[in-house]
């Protein structure tokens, strides 16, 4: 009888290990994928999925040192179906495809109906995952939510608005609308502000604007408030001339307005990183005849 008892109590010490492993991090379940958003949609969940590749290091990273988080574990096991999908076969390249993934680690939020709620690319920590999935699970608390209802509600006001494009940006959303009302109501943005400048970046590629003339003439100035981001729209600006050539079909007025904008790149690029003048039209002739080419 004793070796019966040692035996059940050994027994149940097991069952008691496994139910405490699987209570720790989160609980990928073996499903496919429609069998995830079906279930999801019985429980009154959101879906997330850990769309991986075998050979990737950050994916086993998470696997081992992140999704293990008792934390993490408890609220994803409490709001969502979680699902591990390989990303080169079956549901997990369906995936890749259907919402255009170029990277692993990539981790989806969706809701049953397989929209997409959030996306977060490469190996982040337990907190960050969670910081995402309480977005989705309670959008009300989110900085966007109550953007987004002041902006129904009427509030055009040009702080306001122009805050609001950022955290579109901040969180995939799509600001070309607001963006477009913004300049609408406010044309000449404050490039002395940190979000203006960006809806500067943004909407205003039009080289004969006062606003971008303003940028031109003072470039030195404002990388001293908006440090590299004046070099990325300066660059934009340059392949905007492509561009607008392209949409001309008009090779020519690439060497032209190159000739108009270049003096402002010459005294803003230090000495040793500077191309001649020659040399920047000959780049982005390429880029014509490349993506002409190739239409």
């Amino acid at each position: 009888m004793a070796s019966v008892k040692k035996i059940i109590f050994a027994f149940a010490l097991v069952v008691i290990s496994i139910q405490t492993s699987f209570a720790e991090g989160i609980n990928f379940q073996h499903l496919t994928l429609k069998e995830g958003l079906e279930k999801a949609k019985k429980e009154n969940k959101k879906v997330f999925i850990d769309v991986y590749a075998t050979w990737c290091g950050p994916c086993k990273y998470l696997t081992k040192n992140v999704f293990v988080d008792e934390g993490l574990g408890a609220f994803m096991n409490e709001h969502f179906v979680s699902l591990k999908l390989d990303g080169e076969k079956d549901d997990g390249l369906q995936l890749m495809n259907d919402f255009n993934l170029d990277s692993y680690p990539t981790m989806l939020f969706l809701n049953p109906d397989m929209d997409l709620l959030k996306k977060i690319v490469g190996a982040v920590g337990a907190d960050e995952i969670e910081l995402a999935g309480n977005e989705v699970v309670f959008p009300e608390t989110t900085a966007i939510y109550q953007l987004e209802k002041k902006y129904d509600t009427g509030n055009r006001d040009r702080e306001f608005l122009a805050e609001y494009i950022v955290e579109l940006l901040n969180t995939d959303g799509e600001p070309a609308l607001v963006l477009a009302e913004f300049l609408e109501l406010y044309p000449a943005p404050d490039l002395t502000d940190d979000n203006e400048f960006l809806v500067f970046c943004l909407g205003i590629s039009d080289r004969d604007d006062p606003t971008m003339k303003t940028f031109l003439n003072d470039l030195d100035g404002f990388y001293e408030i908006h440090g590299e981001f004046v070099m990325t729209k300066l660059n934009m600006t340059v392949y905007g001339i492509v561009s607008d050539a392209i949409e001309a079909d008009d090779r020519s007025s690439v060497s032209t307005e190159i000739g108009k904008i270049y003096p402002f790149y010459a005294d803003f690029v230090e000495e040793e990183d500077l191309v001649s003048k020659e040399e920047m039209i000959e780049m982005m002739e390429e880029v014509y005849d490349e993506e002409t080419s190739t239409n």
